[in-house]
């Protein structure tokens, strides 16, 4: 069922660098062939290939150092613009955050239809020893659906595999409407669900250019989220709405899934002057 030989491209992004700790163990021991990108956020801090190295990882490594911090979107569409630019190529591309951990990047034999492959989710949520744990062997966990719960299935663009061609579709747009889903940031009381709304985007734009277009689920899991910090407030804004945070949420992606379409219209709209 699975290639063995699919090459991956797999982008993270981190600001508090000390999280690689928990991210990049588990890639090292990968035997998958893939292609390591890492937007570093922190501008006070400078990550080199070596401190990757010393992590476990061997494989080709690409490292970006910001010189401004940009956020978590502006950095995962730095990662790709940089694909772009240096004309790496791959058939499927992963995002992760850097305090998670990937698996396997097993690629299943699908239709040229499904441009993603949706799987499930381990999340451990209060033990700090689960997350030591896993960091060692992500086989070493067990779900008690109290500390530890499966999400069957994930739904969100983070440990979800997607084809190259997509996530690259998706790069380009959002730039092209990186102003009116700033603007819809700057609306927010709280802080913007970047991944949710890179998802739905994701979608939108897949079954426009193809109304085919579908992902696929497996149910299989790859992806291990630690959400042992409860901390409210991060970086200055509330991780949630105070009250409705279901209906605030779903609001905030409407107006974003408005941007994407906006974006996507104005690309077949005839230049100022001609009909």
């Amino acid at each position: 069922m699975f290639k063995k030989k699919t090459r991956v491209i797999v982008g993270i992004t981190t600001f508090y660098d000390e999280y690689l700790g928990v991210s990049i163990p588990g890639l090292a021991r990968m035997k998958e062939k893939f292609i390591l990108v890492v937007h570093n956020d922190n501008p006070s801090v400078h990550i080199t290939k070596q401190k990757i190295r010393k992590l476990g990882y061997r494989g080709r490594l690409y490292i970006i150092n910001a010189k401004h911090n940009i956020g978590q979107l502006r950095a995962r569409l730095a990662i790709l613009d940089f694909v772009r630019k240096h004309k790496l190529k791959s058939q499927w591309f992963v995002f992760a955050d850097d305090d998670d951990i990937l698996t396997n990047l097993n690629i299943p034999n699908v239709s040229r239809n499904n441009f993603a492959v949706i799987q499930n989710m381990v999340v451990i949520r209060t033990r700090l020893i689960d997350v030591l744990r896993a960091v060692r062997d992500s086989k070493n966990i067990t779900t008690d659906d109290e500390n530890v719960y499966l999400v069957r299935p994930h739904v969100g663009l983070a440990g979800t595999l997607a084809r190259f061609a997509a996530i690259m579709r998706l790069g380009e747009v959002l730039n092209n409407a990186l102003q009116d889903l700033t603007d819809v940031d700057e609306s927010l009381s709280f802080r913007p669900p970047v991944d949710m709304m890179m998802w739905s985007a994701l979608n939108i734009i897949a079954r426009y250019d193809n109304q085919c277009a579908t992902p696929i689920y497996m149910d299989t899991t790859n992806y291990i989220a630690t959400d042992i910090d409860t901390c409210p407030v991060k970086y200055g804004m509330k991780l949630q709405p105070t009250k409705n945070a279901t209906q605030q949420f779903q609001r905030a992606i409407a107006r974003y899934d408005a941007a994407v379409r906006i974006a996507l219209a104005n690309e077949n709209a005839a230049p100022a002057g001609q009909e």
